[in-house]
């Protein structure tokens, strides 16, 4: 799984349909573990802006279920994230809504691209992540700054 614990951030554009120009997004995200799964928190930040709240939980068939919550988008969905690319496809729950998504390694971080299907117009993205700081797990473990 290319995706682990840790504080990150990502900067990238969001094309819309029609525009030649893509608008700014940057993402800060803390990713933490639990015996469950994954849990990915944070804010988005520039021309959009929301809370993001994504769950990453392995199921029984070897796949991945997504419970995401970005900005004012309610998604539900499911991942292949035991090899690279990880795949991933999201939609809401009356099915106006589709999400396709990919991450992948890079030398600077990991790469995510994908398409937003929504009301007939397709928003395409590409943001690169970069770890800020790795999560360090112990009980006996204080940090008073992030790093």
């Amino acid at each position: 799984m290319i995706i682990r614990p840790g504080h990150f951030y990502g900067k990238g554009t969001v094309l819309v349909d029609g525009a030649s120009i893509g608008e700014r997004v940057e993402v800060d995200l803390e990713i933490t573990e639990d015996h469950g799964g994954l849990t990915l928190s944070g804010r988005l930040l520039e021309d959009f802006s929301g809370a993001v709240s994504i769950r990453v939980a392995p199921d029984e068939v070897g796949t991945y279920v997504l419970d995401a919550r970005v900005g004012a988008f309610a998604l539900d969905g499911v991942a292949k994230l035991e090899s690279e690319p990880n795949l991933g496809l999201l939609w809401n729950e009356g099915g106006t809504q589709s999400v396709s998504l990919t991450l992948f390694a890079t030398g600077g971080g990991v790469g995510c691209r994908g398409f937003l299907h929504e009301g007939g117009k397709t928003r395409t993205w590409e943001i690169l992540f970069k770890l800020k700081q790795q999560v360090v797990g112990g009980s006996n473990v204080v940090s008073l700054r992030r790093r």
